[in-house]
């Protein structure tokens, strides 16, 4: 069996590659018809290694691009638990396929029929529940997003927090495009608003599976990049000329200059006026602006949202509870045999 997908995700995974993508069916006319489940939601198919966590190796993967038109060769469902969208294939293959992501093509894409990122809103969810699910990957349009790195972190330290249907995210970044740009220029994709996120829900791991973001998606008809003030030696890298330009550009922010910030914003103060004050770029002061309204959203949610966590983890205890005693009186029942 033959199967086509539009490759929307080539992330890394437990020293390879996940690659991921939507299935399409070419038409006679040249276009491409998205497959559909029967909710609507557009078919999803990862395709796996026969290793023990089913990653593609690195070098098979290097020339799979994000939009490419993948098809694979002699297809096999292996679905697990929620990865229900796992397959093996003897062979990947790129198609000649030109193919413009723009907003209007992403948009029939999106996951709309779940109105939360994998059941609820926490950062993974117990295996022991896994079984409520039967899909992990979704294509969201968020409300907005922030990208930073949090230095208190060995590992996972390169983070995402967005806003999607009223509840707060904060996910690790796995999409290895992303993070190069990012880390070479990080103020100018701190602020992602308009972007599209690909979430991917990992292979278990000390009893969670843990929510991912997979891949960054920007339009073409979207520029989220500031563009650097002119300066006559073009020599300089971005991170060089931006020194040159603002005194304290890359500096670690301060509790105090995050208190001013919030407080000069509140008083009306532009972002100009901001940029002058802070002797930080534009994307610098929409960057930590984000960060902070997004630190006291959770702040000011963040009982409402522990509520909800508590009556999620109360009825868990009660589902293990129920499962201990049946099990408890089953072993009594053998044992009287």
């Amino acid at each position: 069996m033959e199967k086509y997908f539009i490759c929307l995700a080539n992330s890394y995974k437990h020293g390879g590659r996940c690659i991921a993508g939507i299935e399409v069916v070419p038409q006679s006319d040249g276009s491409l018809g998205i497959v559909r489940h029967d909710d609507g939601r557009p078919r999803w198919i990862r395709p796996v290694s026969m290793s023990a966590n089913g990653e593609i190796p690195n070098h098979l993967a290097e020339s799979f691009k994000i939009f490419s038109l993948v098809k694979l060769t002699d297809v096999e469902p292996c679905p697990d638990n929620a990865h229900t969208e796992d397959v093996h294939c003897t062979r990947m293959e790129i198609c000649p396929f030109e193919l413009s992501p723009t907003k209007d093509f992403l948009n029939q894409l999106i996951d709309t029929q779940h109105q939360a990122v994998f059941y609820f809103r926490g950062k993974s969810i117990p295996t022991t529940i896994i079984d409520r699910l039967n899909y992990s990957l979704m294509l969201i349009h968020p409300d907005n997003a922030c990208a930073y790195c949090d230095e208190g972190r060995e590992n996972s330290k390169y983070r995402m927090k967005f806003t999607y249907n009223g509840s707060n995210y904060d996910f690790p970044i796995t999409d290895p495009v992303f993070l190069e740009q990012f880390k070479k220029s990080p103020d100018s994709y701190a602020d992602l608003e308009g972007v599209y996120l690909v979430l991917s829900l990992g292979i278990a791991f000390e009893g969670f599976h843990y929510k991912l973001l997979a891949t960054v998606l920007i339009p073409n008809d979207l520029d989220v990049t500031q563009k650097p003030q002119s300066i006559d030696d073009s020599s300089l890298s971005y991170m060089e000329q931006q020194k040159l330009l603002y005194a304290n550009a890359y500096a670690k922010w301060t509790p105090k200059e995050d208190a001013e910030l919030l407080e000069l914003l509140h008083k009306g103060m532009s972002i100009k006026e901001l940029v002058k004050k802070f002797e930080r770029n534009e994307g610098a002061i929409h960057s930590r602006i984000k960060k902070l309204t997004f630190e006291q959203q959770d702040n000011e949610n963040g009982f409402q949202n522990d509520e909800k966590e508590l009556a999620y983890l109360i009825e868990l205890k009660q589902e293990i509870e129920r499962k201990i005693q049946a099990l408890r009186e089953k072993i009594s029942l053998k044992s009287q045999i």
